[in-house]
Formats: structure tokens, sequence, C-alpha cells
């Protein structure tokens, strides 16, 4: 059954400022209702201390929540060789970090080529797919599928992905379908393309209308793409809104529950 969960990059205030940390936000997350949480990794203290990744472990059981994912920034697009074998050896670090969370996925950032759109659509999607088919041996072996995040560069489009995910193995890398990133026009089009191969899902919204719900998105059509697919991973909330954002979170909690109350009983 899915999973309503909340990216740690909702609350980026909190965490900038000093006010929490990995440890002290799950307990924050299940006091909200939100049984789940995906780390990104920007604020991780390391990714090899296992004593600090133990307590992140245990912060997460004792407050009864559920890792969902764990967000790998980066570009494995580059046309910088040295700088991408690094950024690959990077991405399996940290692949192996959110697997020692238990982390069932994660979203592999795939950066751009830089030389624009024509380039990230061929030259920079096959370099992502032999970095992917790198990787794949070592996520298969750890048990934790690999998500692509409709973004920028290389992931702008959804044809793009699907080239990547049917270039390296579908039952193993597949869609982080993300609600707002996406211009207003191609938002229902290109969604519709990628909920079938999604592994996890970013719940994003930067701003609502005054009934709750998100200004200039139909969450009621996108929460129902994944539910006709058969969706089984997170629908992970990411606030990206300005003002509070621990009300930011509530809202778009508020908004998710409203189409899919399922989620609210899967803790």
């Amino acid at each position: 059954m899915p999973i309503l969960s909340c990216d740690t990059y909702s609350l980026r205030d909190q965490f900038d400022a000093g006010k929490i940390d990995y440890l002290t936000v799950p307990k924050i997350l299940k006091d909200m209702g939100i049984p789940g949480i995906c780390y990104n990794s920007i604020w991780m203290k390391s990714f090899e201390d296992k004593a600090y990744l133990d307590s992140i472990k245990k912060a997460c059981k004792d407050a009864g929540v559920k890792i969902t994912g764990f967000i790998i920034e980066g570009n494995i697009a580059t046309l910088d060789d040295k700088a991408r074998e690094r950024q690959i050896a990077e991405d399996i670090k940290q692949l192996r970090a959110a697997a020692y969370l238990g982390a069932p996925v994660v979203r592999i950032n795939l950066g751009g080529t830089g030389k624009g759109e024509e380039a990230d659509d061929t030259i920079g999607a096959q370099r992502c797919i032999d970095a992917f088919n790198q990787i794949l041996p070592i996520a298969k072996e750890l048990g934790v599928q690999i998500t692509i995040e409709n973004h920028g560069g290389v992931s702008l489009k959804a044809s793009t992905i699907l080239k990547i995910i049917k270039g390296t193995d579908p039952a193993w890398v597949g869609s982080c379908l993300d609600f707002g990133n996406w211009p207003a026009e191609k938002r229902n089009t290109e969604s519709a393309k990628l909920a079938a191969y999604a592994y996890h899902c970013h719940a994003k919204v930067k701003e609502f209308e005054p009934n709750g719900e998100a200004l200039g998105m139909d969450y009621k059509f996108l929460l129902g793409l994944l539910q006709r697919a058969g969706y089984t991973g997170a629908v992970s909330i990411e606030y990206e809104g300005g003002g509070d954002h621990y009300e930011g979170v509530k809202k778009t909690a508020a908004l998710i529950l409203k189409y899919w109350p399922e989620l609210a009983a899967a803790k």
C-alpha cells in the first residue's frame, strides 16, 4: 500500500537555521500525522559513519516513521569525464548509505551536458544510461531501485526519461514523478507518460488557493494517474513555497489525503 511521506527538503529553512536535524525530524513529521520520510543528501553529516546512520535509523524507529527514499544530487551527464567518474563513485557511496538506512529507492540526479536540449536528449541521455548501467549491479545487490526526477537538463522531458528507463532495466530504474516540475501547459500530459513507471513521487506545491487546492495544479487528476497505475510507493510531500514551511507541509498533506484518504492508514 502507498504511504504518505515528506521530503526533508520541505523544511529546508529549519535545517539551514540549525533548528532541526536528521535525528529530530522523524518525530516532528510523525506528530504532523506523516508516517514516512525521504532524506535529502544535502544535510547528511556522513554517508559512511555507521554510528551516525544507526542513530538516524533509531530516530525513525522510535518515532514510528518509515524511511521511504533518499535523494542524491549531482551530474552524471556532464561531458567532463573525470567529474563524471567522481560523480558515479559518489552516487554509489550514497546508494550504499541509502540501502543501510533501509530506503527502498534513491533518486539520482541526471544533470546536463551544458550544450543545450538536443545534446541532453542524445549524448546526455546515453551518458546517463551508461552511468546507470555501471551503478545498477550494486543497486540490485543492495535491493534499492533507482529513480529519475523530472528536472531540467537531461530529465527535462518525459520522452528522454523513458529512453533512459528503457535503456537500463525498468524493473530497477523508474520515475520519481514530480508534479510541480513541469511547465503548467504540459503538467498533465507529461505526468501521464511517467505514472506507470513511477517508483517514487514528489507531491510538490508552491502556492495554495483559498480552498486548499494547489495553485495551477489539478491534484485530483495527478494523484488519479498514480491510483489508476496501481502505484505502491511513497507520495512524498515536497513543499517549495514561502512562509511557514510547517504550515505548507500540513496543507500539502491535507490536499493529498483529500483525494487519497487511504494513505492516512498506511503507517
